[in-house]
């Protein structure tokens, strides 16, 4: 079970925080394990016996105290992924790089929590070498390895892999920011498109030939320029004899 972590001041804001994410999951007939605290010393007293996979909390709190109790749970579960309202007048730590990944949440609104909450569960679930969604009724999880592109449509996006084609409600801007944490190469080609380097087979100024035939649109001359660095990085690093080809 994912354990959820909620750490607000204001006793108001935290039940409100806590009911709305239950309630998120309750909609997914997901089970999820809950704590709240008011302030980091509470945090810093559990964190040993009971640490946090996912942690909500504000930047600011405690007078500074916040970020160094939560550098200690990271330390103690690797896997924890925290969750930050934004604020303007916060001023970034070098150790933040620690901590990664932290998503920032632009608001507590229902919707933002809902939306933030659900990220985290996935990539929770997530390993090196799989890509887990949504659809209900259950979370599903693919081999990064089969899939072959991401192509967005509105808040949509749609997953084609090798054996079939799904669909979910997440951007595609947060799908390319957690495949980035993959043993994987996932390559933007266009706002719509973020194609796996493994099924590339060709590329010209304007499309991506895939080993299935398919072609798909390059959008812009900047997407063109990173795809043929990236690609020209792996064939160096990797020595993999790429059959691409300009044309």
């Amino acid at each position: 079970m994912i354990n959820f972590a909620f750490c607000y001041e204001q006793n108001e804001l935290l039940e409100f925080v806590k009911e709305e994410i239950l309630n998120c999951f309750r909609y997914r007939d997901v089970k999820i394990a809950v704590k709240c605290y008011h302030n980091a010393y509470e945090l810093q007293r559990c964190i040993c016996c009971n640490c946090p996979d996912i942690i909500f909390y504000d930047r600011t709190e405690d007078g500074g105290i916040m970020h160094s109790v939560i550098l200690q749970a990271k330390r103690q579960n690797k896997q924890l992924i925290s969750i930050v309202t934004q604020n303007k007048d916060y001023n970034p730590s070098v150790e933040d790089i620690l901590l990664e990944p932290v998503y920032i949440m632009p608001d507590k609104s229902r919707r933002q929590l809902w939306a933030y909450a659900s990220l985290a569960y996935e990539t929770i679930l997530d390993d090196a070498d799989s890509f887990s969604y949504y659809v209900r009724p259950d979370y599903i999880h693919t081999p990064v390895k089969e899939i072959r592109y991401f192509v967005s449509e509105g808040r949509r996006t749609h997953i084609v892999s090798s054996n079939y084609r799904d669909t979910f409600y997440q951007k595609l801007d947060v799908v390319e920011k957690r495949i980035h944490l993959k043993n994987c190469q996932f390559i933007r080609i266009h706002k719509s498109y973020l194609v796996n380097a493994r099924y590339i087979d060709g590329y010209s100024r304007d499309y991506v030939l895939l080993t299935t035939g398919e072609r798909l649109r390059i959008s812009k001359y900047e997407y063109y320029k990173t795809l043929r660095r990236q690609l020209q990085d792996s064939k160096r690093r990797h020595s993999i004899p790429f059959h691409f080809t300009e044309g």
